[in-house]
């Protein structure tokens, strides 16, 4: 007799498990509903959320819904319209066509659908709880199909504990939500969010229009237009400049037949093609549509859809290649490694010696004290060192520079390398730090305000910051749609273009976990701050402002970490020294 230990699982548990390959969390209800309603022939869709879609989604659209007897099929797994044989998935051009979102969403949550055709004086309403329909009844609206989710894994408590916040839900909803609209400009979208219009974007028929609505007027203005042909492969999109670029690859949409994808093969092309004109551990904007005959590319390999096979992959990563390396044409080095100069400062050539400000506390008179001039001291005192300071510090003397890169140091035991930004950075932390800490931030307040157009993405996150920059000195006020306007920005932090080091916030700041408070919740911006205010690599120093960063430097151990935990400091001892020679050691 058997032992009995395989069983076939309920229908209600396998389509739970099911529904979690599909349904990752509230994003994901706003993903698979609106490319319903796209695939439906919608020209509105209307997305609301509460609470970050945690307590109720609701999805509107004006296409061309369901006659009475379709509705609980659609609930049942695998129910599409969309295919009838496996020829069917070789020409299928519609973004959803496995049958497997609405049984995925009903099974966790508690679900409504109203639906009418326009063959039909009435339309039908249908109820269901965890899957199961308690209702199908007669109901009165308009034609479309409206889908109200609410309580989003109620039955299932230890996936709805996964979850985070309901600001960064949000953002994750609106990401899916922002995807879509780019890539589809003939349907008007709207974005609502606890009774607050988010984001409405109106119908047009330029796809250039949508892509400025969506990434804003001032990250529009830095991309240009490519087209490219390669047998059935036709490529076309907007790239960045290579003068432009992000901190993070957020800023690459990918679009196969008009989907979003995710494709190693494709991102990998892009960033190859930028991989001589951008700085490294920079990122282009980059928006690539692909279109293919429907049989030469496989969207069936993945439940979400987000993940597609090539019939001839070979011919991918080339034809993107040689797409966007067309646009960039030569670029000098001097263009992509010098990084932005010190707060106060204008940006300089490459081989010319960087003057430091005084706001960055590296001018010194003759008798080496720190010229105030009216500025606040962010200097860790000499006579309250921090506790990590070493108990003896041997004067050292600068050797020179590297690469323009690192500063070489020596005492009498070792050879110091080091790290021109790490350390900057580090420093800059630190004063940061302290003044927030001490009520002490010197704050230059604009006679006029600046205006920032950001981004929807951006703009999200903004909105959701903004206590925390304003408790740095960086006063922000939301002015217009995506539109902000900054009051004030500290002292030691660049007042002549602020957008940009803001912009570099954001970009660190877009995933933080924002139910962090209070300190917790600044660290991200000192870091960025320091960060992106410190003097950079690949730009020469004059021997004084090198030796002005190394006395700053002293007041922490040579092991110190910047605040993104890279090494300052690289120590290359004597005795190895004369090893390398083989010379007796001293």
């Amino acid at each position: 007799m058997g032992s009995g230990k395989i069983h076939v699982l309920p229908e209600t548990l396998a389509q739970v498990i099911a529904a979690g390959e599909v349904i990752e969390r509230p994003a994901s209800v706003v993903k698979e509903l609106v490319e319903n309603a796209i695939d439906a022939g919608a020209s509105e869709v209307i997305v609301e959320l509460k609470a970050g879609g945690l307590q109720l989604i609701r999805i509107q659209d004006n296409g061309e819904g369901m006659d009475r007897e379709d509705v609980p099929v659609a609930l049942q797994r695998h129910g599409t319209s969309k295919i009838r044989n496996i020829e069917d998935l070789y020409t299928v051009r519609t973004l959803g066509f496995r049958g497997e979102a609405l049984p995925s969403i009903a099974s966790v949550s508690q679900m409504a659908i109203q639906t009418r055709t326009s063959r039909s004086i009435k339309g039908t309403q249908l109820v269901s709880e965890g899957g199961e329909i308690k209702a199908v009844t007669d109901a009165g609206c308009p034609v479309g199909t409206l889908v109200e989710v609410k309580n989003l894994f109620y039955n299932l408590p230890v996936k709805r504990k996964f979850l985070k916040s309901i600001s960064l839900e949000l953002r994750h909803a609106s990401n899916h939500f922002l995807r879509l609209s780019l890539a589809h400009p003939s349907i008007s979208f709207k974005f609502i969010h606890d009774g607050r219009l988010l984001h409405e974007h109106w119908k047009t028929g330029s796809l250039k229009v949508r892509m400025e609505a969506i990434l804003g007027r001032e990250i529009y203005d830095q991309l240009q237009e490519f087209e490219y042909e390669d047998g059935e492969i036709c490529l076309s999109g907007l790239a960045s400049l290579p003068t432009f670029s992000r901190g993070n690859s957020d800023g690459i949409y990918l679009y196969v037949n008009q989907r979003f994808v995710k494709d190693k093969a494709i991102y990998k092309a892009i960033l190859e093609s930028y991989r001589h004109v951008i700085p490294q551990g920079r990122f282009p904007v980059v928006i690539l549509f692909l279109n293919l005959p429907p049989y030469a590319v496989d969207a069936n390999v993945h439940p979400t859809k987000t993940e597609v096979k090539f019939k001839e992959p070979d011919k991918i990563f080339p034809a993107v290649f040689a797409a966007l390396s067309s646009l960039h044409g030569p670029v000098s080095r001097s263009q992509h490694t010098q990084g932005p100069a010190l707060p106060g400062t204008h940006s300089l050539p490459e081989t010319r010696p960087l003057t430091l400000p005084l706001s960055s506390s590296f001018r010194y008179s003759q008798g080496g004290a720190l010229e105030k001039e009216g500025r606040v001291d962010f200097r860790v005192s000499e006579e309250n060192p921090p506790g990590w300071r070493s108990e003896e510090m041997h004067p050292l003397r600068i050797v020179g520079q590297v690469l323009n890169t690192y500063i070489v140091c020596e005492d009498q035991e070792r050879l110091i390398f080091i790290d021109q930004h790490a350390a900057h950075e580090r420093i800059l932390f630190e004063k940061w730090k302290k003044a927030y800490e001490t009520k002490s931030l010197s704050v230059v307040r604009f006679l006029a305000p600046i205006l920032m157009e950001c981004s929807a993405t951006e703009a999200l996150t903004l909105a959701d910051h903004l206590q925390d920059f304003d408790a740095m000195g960086i006063e922000i006020d939301p002015v217009g749609e995506d539109v902000f306007a900054i009051r004030s920005v500290p002292s030691l932090m660049d007042q002549e273009n602020p957008k940009d080091v803001i912009r570099k916030i954001l970009e660190e700041l877009a995933f933080e976990q924002p139910e962090k408070k209070g300190r917790a919740a600044l660290y991200p911006i000192l870091i960025a701050l320091s960060c992106h205010t410190a003097i950079r690599a690949n730009l020469t120093l004059r021997k004084e402002e090198m030796e002005a960063l190394v006395k700053d430097l002293q007041l922490f151990r040579p092991s110190t970490t910047c605040p993104h935990g890279r090494p300052v400091c690289f120590l290359f001892s004597l005795a190895d020294l004369e090893k390398q020679f083989q010379r007796n050691p001293r």
